[in-house]
C-alpha cells in the first residue's frame, strides 16, 4: 500500500526534462535494477532531497514512482505531488529502496498506460501479470487482447497492403469501442489511456511524425475512426483523480489520515468507481474510526484517579494512527505537561534522584536538548516508556542522518533516554 498510482501527465514531462538534463540513456538505468515507471518502496526512513536540500521526510514503506534512475551518482528521481498539485523530482539513494509488491489493479493501469506510451513490450507483460489475479482476470484478458490483436494488425499494416490497412481500421475501431465501454464502466483512467495509445498507434501505422510527449492531431487520423469519448471532460477528471490518489497516498504513508480522506473525497467525485480510490478511502475511514475511539477512551480516562497513564497511552497510540486528528491533538496540548513528564521529562534533582545513573547532569540535559528539538523536527515525541534501551538505541541510529546527529550527540540522547526510561517507570 502506500503507493502512488502511476504517472500524470506533468510527471512525464519532468521524467522527459530530466533524461535531456542528465543525457542519460536507457542502458545506464540500472541503479538498483530500477527503471522509470517502476514502483519501488522504502526499506528505511528516509529524506528526500530536492536540489540538494532537505525536503521532506519519508517513512520506512512508503512508495514512489520513479522518474528517472541516475546510475553515477546511485540516486532514484522519484515523482512527489505538492500540495498544490505540482510535481517534483525529488531524490533517494538507490540502495533504500527495493521493488514495491505487485498490485494487480497498478498492474492492470500501468499496462494500459504502458499501450499509450508506446512501451508495448511493458503493456503485455503488466496485463499478463495482472491476469493472474481473480479480481481482475476478466478486465485484463480482454484487455491484452485488444491491445494484442491491434499490435499484430499494426505491424502488418505498415506494410501498406490495402487488406492489411483495412484490417487495422477494423481493429483500430474495437479499440475506440473497449475505450467507450470502459468509461460506461466507470474506469476513467484506464478509458483514457487505451483511447490515448489508438491514437499514437493510428499515427504510427500511417507513417505520421508525432514529436515524443505530443498527441497526433485528429485531422491526421481522419481516415480511422474518431474518438468516441468526451477527451476534454474525460482529461480534466482523469487528472484529478490521478493527483488526488498520489496525494492521499503520501499522506496516508505519513499518517495524515484526515487530509488524506478529503483528497480521495475529491478524487472520488471526479472518478466514484476507481477501485484503488475505493479501497484506500475504506481503510481510511477505518483508521480514521479507530483514532476516535483512542480519543473516547482517553477522554474517558483521564476524568478517572489515576486515570492519566493510561489517557496518554491512548493518545500516543491514537495519533501513531492519525497524526491529523484534531480531537487527539487539542487533548494531547491540553494535557502537555503531563506529557512532558512521560515524553521528556526535565533535569531536576528528582530527576537525577531517582535515575540513579553517575551520567554528569549537563550531559543528560545536552541530551535531552538534542532530542527534544531534532527530533521533533520531524514528529511528535513519543512516550519514553513506549520503547525497551535497545529500541531507543536503534530508532535514534536510524534517524541520525535525517536528524544530522553525529555519533557523539547520539550517544548522549541514549544517556538521557536510559536515564529518562528509569524515571518514567519510577512513576506508574
Amino acid at each position: 500500500m502506500n503507493r502512488p498510482s502511476h504517472f500524470s501527465l506533468a510527471a512525464r514531462v519532468l521524467a522527459a526534462a530530466l533524461t535531456t538534463l542528465f543525457g542519460l540513456a536507457a542502458p545506464l538505468l540500472a541503479a538498483g535494477g530500477f527503471s522509470p515507471g517502476d514502483m519501488v518502496r522504502l526499506t528505511r526512513s528516509e529524506t528526500l532531497m530536492l536540489q540538494g536540500k532537505n525536503f521532506v521526510p519519508a517513512p520506512k514503506g512508503q512508495d514512489f514512482s520513479v522518474l528517472q534512475v541516475d546510475n553515477a551518482q546511485g540516486l532514484v528521481y522519484v515523482s512527489y505531488h505538492k500540495d498544490d498539485g505540482s510535481v517534483v523530482a525529488p531524490t533517494l539513494p538507490a540502495e533504500a529502496l527495493q521493488p514495491s509488491p505487485a498490485d494487480p489493479w497498478l498492474d492492470l493501469l500501468r499496462g494500459v498506460e504502458s499501450f499509450r506510451d508506446q512501451r508495448y513490450d511493458d503493456s503485455k507483460r503488466l496485463l499478463a501479470r495482472a491476469a493472474e489475479d481473480q479480481q481482475y482476470k476478466a478486465l485484463a484478458t480482454a484487455l491484452a487482447g485488444r491491445i494484442t490483436g491491434a499490435l499484430a494488425v499494426a505491424q502488418q499494416a505498415r506494410s501498406g497492403a490495402p487488406a492489411a490497412r483495412q484490417a487495422f481500421t477494423t481493429t483500430f475501431q474495437g479499440l475506440r469501442d473497449t475505450a467507450e465501454q470502459l468509461t460506461k464502466l466507470g474506469f476513467l483512467c484506464l478509458a483514457l489511456p487505451l483511447d490515448e495509445g489508438a491514437d499514437r498507434l493510428g499515427a504510427l501505422v500511417l507513417g505520421l511524425a508525432v514529436p515524443a510527449g505530443q498527441k497526433p492531431a485528429p485531422a491526421a487520423l481522419a481516415s480511422l475512426a474518431p474518438s468516441k469519448l468526451n477527451r476534454d471532460d474525460l482529461t480534466k477528471r482523469v487528472n484529478v483523480s490521478n493527483v488526488m490518489t498520489a496525494r492521499a497516498r503520501q499522506s496516508v504513508a505519513l499518517h495524515k489520515l484526515v487530509e488524506a480522506s478529503k483528497l480521495l473525497n475529491e478524487g472520488l467525485k471526479a472518478e466514484p468507481a476507481r477501485p484503488d480510490l475505493k479501497a484506500l478511502d475504506a481503510k481510511v475511514e477505518k483508521d480514521i474510526d479507530e483514532a476516535d475511539q483512542r480519543y473516547k477512551a482517553a477522554d474517558e480516562m483521564r476524568r478517572h484517579f489515576k486515570g492519566t497513564v493510561h489517557a496518554l497511552t491512548a493518545i500516543e497510540m491514537g495519533l501513531k494512527v492519525c497524526t491529523d486528528h484534531k480531537k487527539l491533538r487539542d487533548l494531547r496540548q491540553e494535557m502537555s505537561a503531563a506529557f512532558e513528564e512521560r515524553t521528556s521529562p526535565p533535569i531536576t534533582p528528582e530527576f537525577l534522584a531517582t535515575a540513579k545513573v553517575g551520567t554528569p547532569a549537563q550531559v543528560l540535559e545536552e541530551g535531552r536538548n538534542l532530542y527534544t528539538k531534532r527530533c521533533a523536527e520531524c514528529h511528535d515525541l513519543e512516550l519514553v516508556d513506549s520503547r525497551t534501551v535497545s529500541s531507543w538505541q536503534k530508532a535514534i541510529s536510524g534517524m541520525a542522518g535525517r536528524a544530522h546527529v553525529n555519533e557523539a550527540q547520539q550517544a548522549r540522547m541514549l544517556d538521557y533516554l536510559t536515564a529518562a526510561l528509569v524515571v518514567v517507570d519510577a512513576t506508574k
